[in-house]
């Protein structure tokens, strides 16, 4: 139901209120008594509900808490302080211990002091992508992290069709550094990979700018719009003298626009039914989407086909090149 009346769907509004705290929460020093509690096993739900509960009779405060589930194992840690100062602690011990025969899961308890170790400079987003991604690949890569006198802090997957897409978060190497080491070390391996510095500015940076000719679709459209006038061998002639440097982007575009004089624009339409999208290409826009981000599309391509593809998937912009029709043909 709209309210308002002027038929414009709008966002729920959510409203947060600020609870005193009924204490001041001290910083964990690095010598401060600490129990790191881990359960490995199978996933169900209730888990993390049951830990906590047990937590929860003991005077003791959350520090950290991390839980990953691959293919229906769970990992689940939870850092807290200790309450029993490092002493007596049969109780706490006893009474976690119990979670293992309940939930089916193992269950391991470690004493030591402080929070994680702080991470070192130079913080990086390392993302692979893979199709397949093979085990030699990772190997050579996270070589070369620690070459680099990096640290690998976490490993999350981003995504696993059409290509599965893994996200490394390294410490203690220089980003750039790591840009031109692992993009040679990508190539030999037949993966692709990115690098990014990680911190604030990163999470600022939300409009993705990219090309459509083999990058977002497979092929190029103005050969396919040759193809439907029987010059594509000569526009691939002129293609071939642009990338060889004896034309400017504007000479070759005029050039191989002049060889389609005459096509009929219905072409335009057979063309736009005919493209391939790049595997990945419309989950990484949907994906980006969902996350924030805005989208714009630069193409040497035409008007009439890029508008329909940011149409169909949802591009905010969009620049291309307007081709002139008179009576139903390309002039």
């Amino acid at each position: 139901m709209d309210p308002s009346g002027d038929g414009r769907r709008r966002a729920p509004t959510y409203r947060a209120s600020l609870v005193p705290m009924t204490s001041h929460v001290p910083v964990p020093h690095l010598t401060t008594p600490t129990v790191l509690v881990t359960l490995v096993g199978p996933d169900r739900a209730g888990v993390s509900t049951r830990l906590f509960g047990v937590l929860d009779a003991f005077p003791l405060e959350v520090i950290d808490v991390e839980q990953l589930v691959v293919r229906g194992q769970l990992i689940l840690s939870v850092l807290v302080t200790d309450p029993t100062g490092g002493h007596d602690a049969s109780g706490l011990d006893a009474a976690v211990s119990v979670l293992g025969p309940e939930l089916g899961l193992t269950v391991s308890i470690e004493r030591g002091t402080g929070d994680n170790r702080p991470r070192r400079v130079g913080r990086a987003q390392v993302v692979v992508l893979g199709a397949p991604l093979l085990p030699h690949a990772m190997a050579a890569l996270t070589e070369q992290i620690r070459t680099d006198g990096g640290n690998i802090d976490r490993i999350v997957r981003m995504a696993r069709y059409p290509v599965t897409a893994i996200r490394m978060e390294v410490s203690g190497a220089d980003p750039d550094v790591l840009q031109a080491t692992l993009a040679r070390v990508a190539y030999e391996h037949g993966v692709d990979v990115a690098v990014q510095e990680n911190g604030i500015r990163r999470h600022a940076q939300r409009l993705v700018v990219m090309d459509v000719d083999s990058t977002l679709i497979q092929g190029e459209v103005i050969e396919m719009l040759a193809a439907h006038a029987g010059c594509e061998a000569e526009v691939a002639e002129v293609t071939e003298r642009a990338m060889r440097g004896e034309l400017d982007f504007a000479q070759s575009l005029h050039a191989r626009v002049a060889k389609l004089e005459g096509v009929p624009a219905s072409a335009l339409d057979e063309v736009y039914a005919s493209l391939a999208y790049t595997p990945g290409a419309r989950t990484m826009v949907r994906t980006l989407k969902r996350l924030g981000y805005r989208f714009a599309l630069v193409s040497g391509g035409f008007t009439p086909i890029i508008a329909r593809i940011a149409e169909e998937l949802g591009i905010d912009y969009f620049r291309a090149n307007d081709l002139e029709i008179r009576e139903g043909v390309l002039t």
